[in-house]
């Protein structure tokens, strides 16, 4: 005997909440290296280094941002599209 088991109104708002606290403490984990890189160009540039080299550790900083922050873009999209099909069910 199997029984029809119907989730309350609010699971698809519980599973995205859950999916955005946890994307966005990823964001954050990803993001302090980018934000220690900044600050170590910064203290690099008060000792001379050339401007090459920070050149090129501010575009890696860079790319560390815009992929992290596209990424989390991307996810927060799939979960809400998947909150909202789920609503839909």
């Amino acid at each position: 005997m199997s029984k029809t088991h119907k989730k309350p109104w609010w699971n698809p708002i519980a599973h995205f909440a859950a999916h955005g606290f946890v994307g966005t403490v990823i964001f954050f984990i990803i993001m302090v290296p980018a934000v220690l890189l900044n600050h170590l160009v910064h203290y690099l540039a008060d000792f001379g280094i050339s401007k090459f080299t920070l050149d090129i550790l501010t575009l890696l900083e860079q790319a560390l941002v815009l992929a992290d922050a596209s990424l989390f873009f991307i996810f927060i999209c799939i979960g809400a599209y998947r909150a909202v099909r789920e609503f839909a069910e």
